[in-house]
């Protein structure tokens, strides 16, 4: 098997969110808890800030769409809330600070920080207590005034995931390095080169890997075993029709996606897993070009580099013509 060490080490660099993305991000979201958090009506209701999603479980990756911050209303809850005042609360301090910069969307509210054509921006989801964890509204805000509470608010608490992703990160390991969130963004990658904007999104198939490397479907030594075995996973989780149990609830993914999505989205990632399948068995050149199609490119070029004395089909060539990989991987959090 043709480990490719150094390319895999070079394709997760390229797909680390750093340097003035990163900056962006971090300054971006610090400002927006920063409003948020000294307005008096919001300080009354107990705010309390986090930083939440991909970016917080450093699984993102490049060029980085956008960050989620958690607005924790710590004072409130779904028996003393309604989810329209929480909503509007929050939408007006950022409204107020921002002006047409400041979308309000079906449950948060979007603020643009677009500065170079990205369509980067950082989304305020409010949320109230109920029982051990925390509620959102619901998208449908038809249901917001539901004589049942149950139908005006939606349970979650994503601050464990990344709990739960940090634990996951432990074991395996390649080299000193924990596998999980590295391999998370090879799929993320994956998912956006051959999926684009059709859906299932990045956090169904983060939470499918979450269930491959729990089963110990993914183990391995290396990131090409790893990585193959997590596709061959995912694909088989797609085409099963089972649902994608949420670590967190034990509950189903919601909103669960349609058959009409699912069934394509198994299509390729079959074809992904056996071609990464083949990568595993083939001389180094061959398996170099395989691993490239699987990851594609993104705005820093094609992920996966060529080994020296390698061309794009996989055939052995004159070493002055290779591709190499160069840079060096930043993956720090941007809390």
């Amino acid at each position: 098997m043709e480990k490719l060490e150094a390319q895999f080490e070079g394709a997760l660099t390229k797909i680390e969110v750093s340097g003035p993305k990163r900056e962006r991000a971090i300054k971006a979201h610090e400002e927006i808890r920063s409003v948020l958090e000294a307005d008096p009506m919001l300080k009354a209701w107990g705010i309390v800030t986090a930083l939440i999603g991909s970016y917080a479980r450093n699984t993102g990756i490049y060029p980085g769409k956008d960050v989620d911050v958690f607005v924790k209303l710590t004072a409130l809850n779904t028996q003393n809330a309604q989810p329209a005042a929480v909503f509007d609360a929050v939408r007006d301090v950022l409204v107020a600070h921002y002006g047409d910069r400041a979308k309000p969307q079906a449950r948060s509210i979007k603020v643009e920080f677009d500065f170079d054509g990205d369509g980067f921006s950082v989304d305020a989801v409010p949320a109230v207590r109920t029982a051990e964890r925390w509620a959102i509204p619901r998208r449908n805000n038809e249901l917001w005034r539901s004589a049942n509470i149950n139908d005006r608010w939606v349970e979650t608490d994503p601050e464990k995931l990344a709990g739960l992703t940090t634990e996951r990160n432990k074991s395996p390991k390649v080299g000193p390095q924990g596998a999980y969130v590295p391999t998370v963004k090879l799929l993320r990658q994956t998912r956006r080169q051959h999926l684009e904007d059709r859906k299932p999104g990045g956090l169904y198939f983060e939470i499918l890997a979450y269930w491959a490397f729990h089963s110990g479907a993914a183990a391995g030594d290396c990131f090409a075993e790893i990585f193959a075995k997590t596709l061959t996973a995912v694909a088989a989780a797609l085409a099963s029709g089972r649902p994608n149990i949420d670590p967190v609830l034990g509950k189903p993914y919601r909103p669960a996606p349609a058959a009409a999505d699912l069934s394509p989205a198994a299509q390729v990632f079959a074809r992904l897993a056996a071609n990464a399948e083949r990568a595993l068995r083939a001389d180094k050149c061959k398996a170099a070009a395989l691993w490239r199609e699987i990851l594609g490119e993104n705005g820093r070029g094609w992920c996966f580099a060529l080994p020296a004395g390698c061309d794009e089909q996989g055939n052995r060539v004159p070493v002055a013509a290779a591709a190499t990989a160069t840079g060096s991987r930043e993956a720090s959090p941007f809390a």
